[in-house]
């Protein structure tokens, strides 16, 4: 039996079937130390089927630099609960690399999970962020190009470089989307109700922050309409900007094109909204709601400057699950969603390779054999994931 220890800023819904799958492997043991979210949903209680301890982040400033504690790194040291500790890896952390040199005194095996680069880096957080990580036993990333990376400039050892690629638990998407195409007269009626033409409609899923850029798709669908008299814009989500993207609309003559739908989280909510449209567009800074949008079998634009990107973005190949436009460029990102809308053949290659891309490369099942790799850290084995 492996004991793993692992600690979180906080506890997210997304994030709960990946732990339930670590912990679901023979003889692997998790508990999760984290806060509840404040700014996103938390999970119930009912859907989490591995330990889970509260901790807390306190702010620990040293001088203008944003520094925080994490209550549980230095309680997860100890030998007696915990084979393996994997940590957060985020250089903020004052009390990490603390943690970290107490383990190894302690015969802790330790893992920092992270990105391994930040989207404003500089040679001083790459410089802070690779001393704290000095200390584990491994680093675990999201990415291979990262990891090749991690090994390459900055030396750290390739037998303790691990990869688990990020993924969301497609079955609720799955099962929502299927249950959709199933009634395709409800959906037909849903669609015929809000004048949506599936061919013909761009949906941005995520929060309306000024970071994703989403007053772009605004005028997009102001330069799309002069060759597509029926496209239409549906922005999932809510968020600052709001008021800025509606009276853009109204400025731009285009607020009869633009549907704002506010927050959803439910998949069986969000799926005819998804399903009556025949491209998902995130500007910049794409994430998660990237393999969202492939697990509804949309292809994906966003832009082709990937370290100003979220790691997900790795998911989406040039030409055969999505498309990339030079960073900036407005007219570009126009001219590709076109190419897209105006093709209904290359439109269809592109949605099937989405839908395989979640369904059989980025899967949970592949992230967690990341964890199970790191795992040879604490006895040398090699361990296979076993699917429910």
């Amino acid at each position: 039996m492996i004991r793993i220890a692992i600690t979180q800023p906080d506890i997210r819904p997304y994030r709960v079937p990946v732990y339930n799958l670590l912990a679901s492997q023979p003889d692997i043991e998790v508990t999760v130390f984290a806060d509840l979210a404040k700014d996103a949903p938390n999970p119930e209680k009912e859907d989490i089927r591995f330990r889970f301890e509260p901790a807390t982040t306190d702010p620990k400033p040293l001088g203008p630099l944003p520094f925080v504690t994490h209550s549980a790194h230095h309680q997860v040291n100890d030998p007696a609960k915990f084979d393996f500790v994997i940590h957060s890896w985020n250089p903020h952390y004052r009390s990490l690399r603390p943690a970290l040199k107490q383990a190894k005194k302690l015969g802790i095996p330790t893992l920092v999970w992270g990105h391994g680069y930040s989207k404003r880096d500089s040679w001083f957080r790459t410089m802070l962020r690779n001393w704290v990580a000095r200390p584990a036993d491994g680093i675990l990333l999201y990415t291979h190009p990262i990891a090749q990376r991690m090994i390459d400039k900055y030396g750290f050892d390739a037998e303790r470089v691990f990869v688990a690629q990020n993924a969301i638990d497609q079955t609720p998407i799955q099962a929502a989307r299927e249950a959709w195409l199933a009634d395709p007269e409800r959906l037909a009626q849903f669609q015929a109700e809000h004048e949506l033409v599936p061919g013909r409609t761009v949906v941005f899923v995520s929060r309306l922050l000024d970071e994703n850029r989403p007053d772009r798709l605004v005028r997009a669908i102001d330069g799309l309409r002069h060759d597509y008299d029926d496209c239409k814009l549906v922005i999932v989500g809510d968020g600052p900007e709001r008021p800025k993207l509606e009276a853009l609309a109204e400025q731009l003559n285009v607020a009869d094109r633009v549907i704002f739908t506010g927050a959803i989280y439910d998949e069986y909510q969000m799926a005819p909204w998804l399903l009556s449209s025949g491209v998902f567009c995130y500007p910049e800074n794409v994430g998660l709601s990237l393999l969202t949008a492939f697990g509804f079998g949309l292809p994906a634009v966003t832009s082709d400057n990937i370290e100003a990107q979220n790691p997900e973005v790795v998911a989406l190949q040039h030409g055969k699950n999505g498309l990339l436009y030079p960073y900036g460029n407005e007219q570009a990102m126009i001219d590709a969603l076109g190419s897209v809308l105006g093709n209904d053949e290359f439109r269809e290659s592109l949605a099937a390779e989405a839908l395989r891309t979640v369904t059989e490369e980025f899967t949970l099942a592949t992230m967690v054999q990341g964890f199970l790799d790191a795992t040879r850290l604490v006895d040398g084995k090699t361990r296979k994931v076993v699917l429910p």
